[in-house]
C-alpha cells in the first residue's frame, strides 16, 4: 500500500471530520480569492476602461492620493498638446454623483471636441455636438440599471439632462458610466475650469523612447505625472492600502484553515496511536510515518481548494450587488490569483500537519502498542 492510498483510506475512515475540515479550508480559500479579486478588479477594470477608450497616457496631479482627488487647471491642455509626439489631448472630469436622487453613478465629462466622442461605439442614439447642452450618453449597463433610454430624462445633482445616446463599450467600467459635456459637469459640481485628468493620445507608431520623452516633458509642466493607461492605479495610495488589507486578511483566513488541519490531524494521531505503533514496529521509518500524516493534511488542502474555487466565484457574484462599486467593476478570480492562493493553501495545510506528524514519529513502538 503506497502513502497516497493509505492517506486516502485514513481520511475516508473519518469522513465527517474530513468533510468539515475540508469545508473550513474551502471557506478560507474562497475568502482569500474573493478579497484578492476585489482589490485587483479596481486596478484591472480602470486599465481596461482607459485602454478601450483609446488613450495612451493619463495625466493626473502628482500629489493626488487617487484619481478623484486630482484637480488640474483646464488650460494645461494647450501645453500638453504642444509636446512633441502628442497627437491629441482630452481633458476629463470624473466623479461619483447622485443620479435620479437615489443612485450613485460614476459620471465623466468631456469637452465636445474630445476625440473620445468620435471613437465612442454607439448602440443607439448619437454623441453630443458643440451645440448641445444638458445632454448625457449612458453606458448600456447604466441604461438598464436606470431604466432609461434615448429621449428620457435623468437627474444629476438636481439638474435634469436628456439622454441622447447609449454606448456599447465592452469593459464593465465603461458600460456603467454616465457621459456628459465638460462645461455642464463643471457648472453643477462647482469645478469651473478644472478637470480630473487629461488623457493623451500619442502619434501613431510611437516607441518606448517616445513615451519616456513625452512623460519627461509632462513632468516639467509642474506637479503633474503621466502614466500608461494600464499602470494608472499602480501607485494609487488608497488602492495600495486596500490591497495590503486584502492580502493580510487572506493570509489570516488561510492560516486558520491550516490550524483546522492541525487540530483534526492531532486528534487523528491520538486515535490511531496503536496503529502507528504497529506500523513502526514492522519497519516504518520516522520519515515515512511523518510523510503519511503530512500527506493527509495536503490532501485535505486539495479538497478544500476544490470546494473553495467555485465558492469564490459565487462570492464575487455577490460583490456585484455592493453599493456604488458593484455596478462598475467586474469581480472574477483569474488564474494568476488562483494558482498562488492554492499553492499557499496546500503548503499551509501541510505545515499544519507537521506537528501531529512529528508527535507520531516521536512515539516509541512499545509505548504506542501498550496504549488502549
Amino acid at each position: 500500500m503506497n502513502l497516497v492510498t493509505l492517506a486516502l483510506r485514513n481520511l475516508q475512515r473519518r469522513a465527517a471530520r474530513t468533510a468539515i475540515v475540508s469545508i473550513s479550508v474551502g471557506l478560507a480559500v474562497a475568502s482569500a480569492l474573493s478579497l484578492i479579486a476585489l482589490s485587483n478588479s479596481v486596478e484591472r477594470g480602470s486599465g481596461e476602461g482607459m485602454d478601450e477608450r483609446g488613450g495612451d497616457l493619463v495625466v493626473i496631479s502628482r500629489n493626488a492620493s487617487d484619481i478623484f482627488s486630482s484637480f488640474i487647471a483646464e488650460d494645461k491642455q494647450k501645453q500638453l498638446a504642444a509636446i512633441p509626439g502628442v497627437a491629441e489631448v482630452s481633458g476629463e472630469l470624473a466623479m461619483f454623483a447622485p443620479v435620479d436622487k437615489d443612485q450613485q453613478k460614476l459620471v465623466t465629462a468631456l469637452s465636445s471636441e474630445s476625440y473620445f466622442w468620435r471613437r465612442m461605439p454607439m448602440a443607439k442614439g448619437r454623441a453630443p455636438t458643440p451645440a448641445d447642452r444638458r445632454v448625457v450618453v449612458l453606458g448600456v449597463d447604466s441604461s438598464e440599471a436606470l431604466h432609461k433610454n434615448v429621449g428620457d430624462t435623468i437627474n444629476v445633482y438636481d439638474e435634469n439632462f436628456t439622454v441622447i445616446g447609449v454606448t456599447k463599450y465592452q469593459s464593465a467600467i465603461n458600460r456603467s458610466m454616465v457621459y456628459m459635456l465638460l462645461p455642464d459637469l463643471q457648472e453643477i459640481a462647482f469645478r469651473q475650469k478644472q478637470v480630473t485628468m487629461f488623457q493623451v493620445k500619442l502619434q501613431p507608431n510611437f516607441t518606448p523612447a517616445t513615451v519616456a520623452a513625452v512623460r519627461a516633458e509632462i513632468a516639467k509642466l509642474g506637479s503633474l505625472t503621466a502614466s500608461p493607461t494600464d499602470q494608472l492605479l499602480q501607485h494609487d495610495r488608497n488602492l495600495l492600502v486596500m490591497k495590503a488589507i486584502s492580502q493580510s486578511v487572506s493570509m489570516i483566513a488561510l492560516s486558520m484553515g491550516g490550524l483546522s488541519v492541525l487540530n483534526a490531524l492531532l486528534m487523528a494521531v491520538q486515535e490511531r496511536t496503536r496503529e502507528i505503533g504497529i506500523m513502526m514496529a514492522i519497519g516504518w521509518s520516522k520519515a515515512r510515518t511523518m510523510a503519511s500524516i503530512v500527506l493527509e493534511g495536503m490532501l485535505i488542502g486539495v479538497a478544500g481548494c476544490a470546494a473553495g474555487i467555485p465558492l469564490s466565484y459565487f462570492i464575487c457574484r455577490l460583490f456585484e450587488h455592493m453599493p456604488t462599486i458593484g455596478g462598475i467593476l467586474s469581480f472574477e478570480p483569474t488564474i494568476d490569483m488562483i494558482l498562488p492562493t492554492l499553492l499557499v493553501s496546500v503548503v499551509l495545510c501541510g505545515l499544519g500537519a507537521l506537528y501531529p506528524a512529528s508527535r507520531a514519529a516521536r512515539m516509541s513502538p512499545s509505548d504506542a502498542l501498550r496504549r488502549p
